[in-house]
């Protein structure tokens, strides 16, 4: 009976120490609005970027800057905008956050545009390429995407941090569950959006330590539909994007926007988003390193068709 009443009352004792984190986790409550201040979105021509500068808009965003390499697309993302959400100021910059000058001059250009306004940066440039790593042909393109993915992201965040701090603003960088799992052909877009995931919760610790008011969320899409780099990758080569997404799931747009503003409102860290549950085998990964070992290799034909895909798509890529 003694060991009995120890045992209950190690589980009261955990379910104490868990409340709190259990409660923040499933019933956060909301500590931020969006309504009324100024946004920055780059990458925002097409795809995901669009999606987020369309529902910041929708959210009453007041100022809202939207940045890619090609102003043409950009010009036409903010006519739409403003034809929807006249109430909302857009302001089209051209920019490549891989070129240093175009960052500064872009951090320049906001400061100028949005004042003292309270800002949210949103890093969602990117590019994704499945790629034979030992083919010398691929080595522009894994500079490339180390160039935007990540050193874009990190020195672009670093150009906005002063005015972040001043603002008390958000830095929302889109990684991606290739920052959190294995995958096949995407070894060095995997390892720009494992640091993409480190460096935004590493730097939301840190603004938190030394209460500078700059909260830092990170939100990861799995293979995205409808507008996604994946899913121009399968039309270009006839491979309906099926062959990956019903073993590993998929996430559209509109849901990883929704997840910026989610993430915003309620101070997520971090945010999945995919239509099926991926949390349970990341945990798995990191209790068991190997498991991705046997996972490629299971006889089942959904594991079969998916890295098919994978495998065709890399194929394709490494040779154009």
């Amino acid at each position: 009976m003694a060991g009995l009443s120890g045992c209950k009352a190690l589980g009261v004792v955990l379910l104490a120490v868990l409340a709190g984190p259990l409660y923040y986790t499933f019933m956060p409550p909301q500590v931020h609005e969006v309504k009324g201040k100024c946004a920055v979105i780059t990458g925002a021509s097409t795809g995901i970027g669009v999606q987020i500068a369309h529902v910041l808009a929708s959210e009453g965003i007041a100022k809202l800057v939207i940045t890619a390499r090609s102003k043409e697309k950009l010009d036409a993302v903010a006519a739409n905008i403003t034809k929807h959400y006249p109430e909302t100021q857009v302001f089209a910059v051209k920019s490549d956050v891989s070129k240093p000058e175009d960052r500064t001059a872009l951090a320049e250009t906001v400061a100028k545009t949005f004042g003292s306004c309270p800002t949210i940066l949103v890093n969602n440039a990117g590019v994704e390429y499945f790629l034979h790593m030992e083919l010398q042909s691929v080595k522009p393109k894994i500079d490339q995407m180390i160039d935007i993915n990540i050193r874009g992201l990190i020195h672009l965040t670093n150009d906005f941090l002063p005015m972040l701090i001043k603002s008390g603003g958000h830095i929302v960088n889109i990684a991606s569950l290739a920052g959190k799992g294995a995958s096949i052909g995407v070894n060095v877009y995997a390892a720009t959006k494992y640091a993409v995931v480190g460096f935004s919760l590493n730097l939301r610790a840190d603004m938190r330590h030394r209460k500078l008011g700059v909260s830092v969320h990170c939100v990861m899409p799995g293979f995205v539909t409808e507008a996604g780099m994946g899913d121009d990758m399968g039309k270009q080569i006839g491979l309906p994007m099926e062959s990956v997404t019903d073993l590993a799931g998929f996430s559209r747009p509109i849901d990883t926007a929704n997840a910026v503003v989610e993430a915003i409102k309620y101070d997520h860290p971090e945010m999945i988003v995919n239509s099926l549950p991926i949390w349970p085998l990341t945990v798995i990964q990191a209790i068991f390193p190997r498991f991705w070992d046997f996972f490629f290799e299971l006889p089942l034909p959904l594991v079969q068709r998916s890295t098919a895909w994978l495998d065709k798509v890399t194929d394709y890529q490494s040779q154009n």
